[in-house]
């Protein structure tokens, strides 16, 4: 999270009238920082800060504001540097340790980061720079109570604290408490309407609870905010296709990619929308990019399989099963789809019985037998096989599932039960 200058100046007044400003010509040179600071012209208070230091290398103070300075600049490492100084020099300053366990959060070092946050809030525990910080690393962890325990006292600090009450949110939506989450959104908008982060929490609420025009909205706004930033578009291309404008979807994700020709989100949506058009080598052209900059991407290759798979390139949709599998042994998709082509496909050639059987049995472990297209797989698999008692067994078993799929699903399934009964496997031509 980044700093106001208001906050900077505040907590630079409070250091320039502490003991640690000892002569009359450091004070001059934090006076010059401060001055710069109010100028906005963070070089020319890096230049008195390294003016102070240069005279007296062990002010606390100093190096805990160069540091402040250069993590603003994005120079991690040489900030990191001078808040290691400023904790050895003055241990108690519980900002400080704070401060550098912000740090060590921006760089991944999560165990780090936590050892500083509960130093400085053993010191203080009104911290709510560090109670703020803390429940994030919390919540990035998986621990969701003690994230929310630490975001609500942050709040009850600083009330104003817009981001707090939008990683709160997040929180609360994950846990899939939506009276809660979206008080929150709210609550960080209206503080900050300009807040493209806040925006994006509620859109991806309204997202997920399939509100469509709600998420249209906030994504439309986050978009305005962020002209040139190409996520937005391509999530708010995704709302378009879950409302079922297509057009508006392709649209946005044509955008978005404008913007950033490598957005991953992008080309993944783009290339749905090629393949429910049939447009199997655009479709492919756009897998295969996003193959090309992360190489083993799930739903890239689940997507590229299922364009081999339905533009009758069946060898092709095997080795990519195969990779896919082999790639990500816990997903139980490619485990199914690889199964059914083995199971249903209409060349003699591809089709394996006990290989299938295999493959959907694990599928349905893997989600423990619930799953009602993967026990049809598996009824399909066994029909190949020949095995016709058990085919019709797990496809009854199927159509059970099923009870709250739409009803062409259901009449799909309960077709293939008179199929069994005749002893008859089941073939599917591509499509």
């Amino acid at each position: 999270m980044k700093l106001t200058l208001a906050f900077l100046l505040v907590f630079f007044a409070l250091t320039f009238s502490t003991p640690a400003a000892i002569t009359e010509r450091k004070r001059d040179h934090l006076a010059e920082a401060e001055a710069a600071l109010r100028n906005n012209d963070p070089a020319a208070a890096l230049a008195a800060l390294d003016a102070v230091l240069k005279e007296q290398p062990d002010h606390p103070a100093a190096h805990f504001w160069r540091g402040r300075l250069l993590a603003e600049k994005g120079e991690y490492d040489r900030a990191l540097r001078d808040l290691d100084e400023a904790v050895r020099l003055d241990p108690a300053n519980g900002q400080a340790r704070a401060h550098r366990g912000f740090l060590h959060q921006k760089r991944h070092e999560t165990d780090e980061a936590l050892a500083d946050f509960n130093a400085a809030l053993r010191l203080n525990p009104a911290d709510g720079w560090a109670l703020f910080c803390r429940g994030l690393l919390f919540g990035e962890r998986g621990d969701q109570r003690a994230a929310l325990g630490d975001l609500d006292a942050a709040i009850e600090l600083n009330p104003r604290n817009a981001a707090a009450f939008n990683a709160r949110g997040q929180i609360h939506a994950f846990r899939q408490e939506w009276e809660s989450a979206f008080e929150d959104f709210d609550q960080a908008v209206e503080l900050d309407p300009n807040d493209a982060a806040s925006l994006t929490g509620r859109a991806g609420a309204h997202f997920i609870r399939g509100e469509w025009k709600d998420a249209i909205a906030d994504y439309t706004r986050v978009i305005a905010l962020l002209p040139k930033d190409s996520r937005p578009l391509a999530q708010r291309g995704y709302a378009h296709a879950g409302s079922g404008d297509l057009e508006k979807a392709g649209a946005d994700f044509d955008a978005a990619l404008q913007l950033d020709a490598k957005d991953t989100a992008a080309l993944l949506g783009r290339a749905e929308l090629r393949r429910q058009r049939k447009a199997w080598p655009d479709a492919l052209a756009d897998y295969d990019a996003v193959l090309a900059q992360e190489a083993g991407e799930l739903r890239a290759m689940i997507g590229r399989a299922a364009v081999h798979y339905s533009a009758g390139e069946w060898d092709k949709a095997l080795a990519d099963y195969s990779e896919t599998v082999k790639r990500h042994p816990e997903e139980a998709q490619p485990v199914n789809d690889w199964a059914w082509l083995l199971a249903t496909a209409t060349k003699d050639a591809v089709r394996d019985g006990k290989r299938a059987v295999d493959l959907a049995t694990k599928a349905c472990e893997m989600t423990k037998f619930k799953n009602p297209g993967y026990v049809d797989t598996l009824a399909a698999a066994y029909a190949e096989k020949g095995d016709f008692a058990d085919a019709l067994k797990w496809q009854e078993q199927a159509v059970k599932l099923a009870d709250q799929e739409p009803e062409p699903v259901r009449a799909e399934l309960a077709a293939r039960i008179e199929l069994y009964k005749q002893n008859k496997p089941y073939r599917e031509e591509p499509k």
